[in-house]
């Protein structure tokens, strides 16, 4: 899923370089937890595996899906990166064009495929319970971003069905704020065409993944000094900068059409 052979330098694009200004985090030791297991940085093995499967992967995504990548900024230190989510491939293709490994949260569900289930692990991707609270994974978000890494999250927290978007879930966002990183919003353009909900079989459609301001911690806490509206708010900030990106309307205004005139 996703970084380059400089795994935490990062390269190319356009922009400030995007930094969480943080002190890696010492590997932890023994902690049976399988979530904060997977938080651990890759051993020596697994990069030295990656990388070349990173380069033959990224080029085969570029020829069938003419991939490209607008405006990435460098990223540097610890960042989250905050998606929209249409399809399937949308972890693959987001890390097809980042230069470093980056760590997902997804659903369990998804994370537990018989088919693909090895290659999340692999990329220590970190699962998410549908229904019960996520204490052990966001713990280890946490412990991502404290080593200084770079966390994958699509803050809509489900796939959507129809291309547009859904409403943002604070759950990812409270994460962000508390750990006082930069947000980079990712708009993912052509996914849901290349393969749809439901279908088998990727096509070849062109497909571009555009990256937007880096928002910064400071910035989202600036938004209100009550905890609660000030997360409502923030949401609504990074789900604006994705639906930009993306050329959509974000769920919020779309409900705001639908609601009765007041008379």
């Amino acid at each position: 899923m996703s970084s380059s052979p400089g795994a935490e330098s990062g390269n190319g694009g356009s922009g400030n370089p995007v930094s969480g200004n943080r002190e890696p985090a010492p590997r932890g030791r023994g902690d049976a937890n399988p979530a904060l297991q997977l938080a651990q940085p890759p051993g020596r093995c697994s990069d030295a595996a990656f990388w070349p499967f990173w380069a033959g992967f990224g080029g085969a995504m570029r020829l069938w899906f003419r991939l490209r990548a607008e405006n990435r900024p460098p990223l540097r230190g610890a960042c989250v990166l905050a998606a929209n989510h249409v399809s399937y491939l949308d972890p693959l293709l987001l890390g097809a064009v980042v230069p470093r490994r980056i760590v997902y949260l997804m659903t369990e569900t998804v994370w537990r495929s018989r088919a693909m289930g090895w290659f999340y692990r692999w990329n220590r991707t970190i699962p998410l319970a549908v229904r019960t609270a996520n204490r052990d994974a966001m713990r280890a978000a946490r412990s991502v971003l404290q080593q200084g890494r770079l966390l994958g999250i699509f803050p809509e927290g489900g796939l959507s069905r129809d291309g547009g978007l859904l409403l943002g879930n604070p759950g990812a966002v409270a994460l962000v704020l508390q750990e006082g990183v930069p947000i980079v919003p990712v708009g993912i353009v052509g996914a849901e065409q290349a393969l749809p909900v439901g279908a088998r079989w990727p096509r070849p459609r062109k497909i571009t993944i555009r990256f937007g301001q880096p928002i910064t911690a400071e910035e989202l806490s600036a938004l209100s000094q009550d905890r609660r509206v000030r997360l409502q708010l923030a949401t609504k900030k990074i789900m604006a900068a994705i639906a930009e990106l993306c050329g959509k309307d974000t769920r919020e205004r779309e409900l705001e059409r639908l609601r009765p005139a007041p008379r």
